[in-house]
């Protein structure tokens, strides 16, 4: 046997691996990147020393006493994007290869083998199926990968560990377990989002070990300690609390629970419904596929139309728009179908866990469907980075799913179709970026031959496509300001944009 086949099964990871390199090489800072860069003065190019860790851990001190409390995800990002974006470029593509891993080992408790290349390729096929508007803010973002990328890692070590306790498989070698127990008080002090859905999973694992009379070893319960200790560091920290009476957030904390609970939950179902939609459509489909499998009545497929409705209700009838856009444009209806939509993939991987006797399936479905819901409690609620958290979760049970499921003749061919799609999209996202990483260095070109000049104004050119970057540096009054800091404009020179 050669070495690749032997490796044949990882194969599709290297792809995944040197697909978001690509895209990353044309990635830039901005945004959040440029606000910590600068933050109180700390790139050193600003007062000309060195920066050193204590300087840095002191900004972040500032920042959990007055803004928020990621302080281990805030240290990191700063030191990773300090000295510019090259290093994160090489870093970005190894973590999310790794997470990606970090899913197939959650499902199957092993490393893939030569056997697993359908199984891996639908893995990491799916990464390159997300929604531009989350990979823009995640995969292609350093800020938003330290947010909503990297914690998944973390999380899902911890996971990995009371899986493999359910398995009766349980970690044992002592830095494994220690390595786990870092794994599990940084997924919770991460971010918030994902600290409460990995705490909420944690307590059920535990409600279902002493409500089924399973012994609870010691190891468990420091594993559990170490995450609550975590999440208490992030969730009694008192910069969010001075942020949320900031003007934009003020009148948001000032609502009643229900009148919160009016306003957000719409927007949450409509990113599900749309940002997730080709997850939430596999999701859907595979279910009810096996459902069909398990008791073999054919109503079960009817589910299959779920996924589609909001598609169906987009299209005009009749030659008129107005029917479509009063359904599609309706908070009640967005609210109706999601929800609808949820308690399907709810339903039918409950129905599948009791015939099973295999609770993993509702549990995935619960971390998919359950990450998303809890943004209903928070004023942001647009999607983008926030939806990112949930994927991972919904890959796990897709391929967990697709491994149970007969009609095996069509799994190749199927995952053939997926990959090309999958590759056509990623030259296409790396086209886009190309394009736009001109735009990055002229910008970067006009910013250093202006550098201190006073009283004059610059133009700078628009990006090619504001789709493939997290925004415009002048839709954001912060963004601007921290592009003028990373770049020690005097405060009297004026920045224009050219017009199209």
């Amino acid at each position: 046997m050669t070495m690749l086949q032997r490796y044949l099964g990882h194969l599709p990871f290297l792809i995944l691996f040197l697909g978001i390199w690509g895209i990353n090489q044309f990635t830039f800072l901005y945004g959040d990147d440029l606000r910590y860069a600068t933050y109180l003065g700390l790139e050193p190019h600003i007062y000309d020393h060195p920066v050193t860790l204590y300087q840095i851990i002191q900004t972040q001190l500032h920042d959990y006493l007055h803004m928020n409390g990621r302080f281990i995800v805030n240290v990191f990002t700063i030191l990773t994007v300090l000295d510019g974006i090259e290093f994160w470029r090489w870093m970005n593509p190894i973590l999310v290869t790794v997470l990606a891993y970090a899913l197939f080992y959650l499902v199957f408790v092993r490393f893939p083998q030569r056997k697993d290349l359908v199984l891996t390729t639908l893995t990491t096929s799916l990464f390159f199926f997300i929604h531009i508007v989350i990979f823009k803010q995640t995969l292609a973002y350093a800020t938003g990968a330290f947010n909503y990328v990297y914690p998944m890692i973390f999380l899902f070590a911890t996971l990995i560990y009371f899986r493999k306790q359910d398995l009766r498989e349980p970690i044992t070698t002592k830095w494994k377990y220690g390595l786990v127990l870092l794994c599990s008080f940084l997924a919770g002090w991460s971010q918030e989002q994902i600290s409460a859905i990995g705490l909420l999973l944690l307590l059920v694992w535990f409600a279902k070990r002493i409500w089924l009379k399973n012994k609870v070893q010691i190891a468990d319960w420091l594993l559990l300690i170490s995450y609550v200790a975590g999440a208490l560091f992030l969730f009694l920290a008192p910069g969010p609390r001075l942020r949320a009476q900031m003007p934009g957030l003020e009148a948001y904390n000032q609502l009643s629970f229900f009148s919160k609970i009016k306003k957000t939950l719409p927007e949450v179902l409509h990113f599900f419904i749309y940002q997730q939609s080709i997850f939430m459509l596999f999701v859907v489909v595979l279910s009810a596929i096996l459902c069909y499998q398990i008791s073999k009545k054919a109503h079960f497929l009817l589910f299959i139309c779920v996924p589609l409705i909001p598609f169906i209700l987009s299209i005009p009838f009749f030659s008129t728009g107005q029917i479509a856009s009063f359904l599609t444009g309706s908070r009640l209806m967005t609210v109706v179908i999601g929800l609808f939509t949820a308690l399907t993939i709810i339903g039918l991987n409950a129905f599948i866990s009791w015939k099973e006797k295999n609770d993993f399936y509702l549990v995935l479905a619960l971390g998919f469907i359950s990450i998303n819901l809890i943004m209903i409690f928070t004023p942001s609620t647009f999607g983008g980075r926030v939806a990112f958290p949930a994927i991972p979760f919904a890959i796990c049970l897709i391929i967990l799913l697709w491994s149970n499921i007969p009609f095996r003749a069509f799994h190749v061919p199927v995952v053939w179709i997926l990959t090309i799609c999958a590759l056509i999209n990623i030259i296409f996202v790396f086209r886009e970026y190309q394009f736009n990483a001109k735009i990055h260095l002229e910008r970067k070109q006009i910013m250093l031959q202006t550098k201190g000049q006073k009283n004059t104004v610059i133009t700078l050119p628009l990006l090619r496509n504001k789709q493939y970057a997290g925004y415009e540096i002048h839709d954001y009054s912060w963004a601007l300001q921290a592009y003028r800091d990373y770049y020690r404009m005097d405060p009297s020179v004026k920045i224009l944009f050219q017009t199209k």
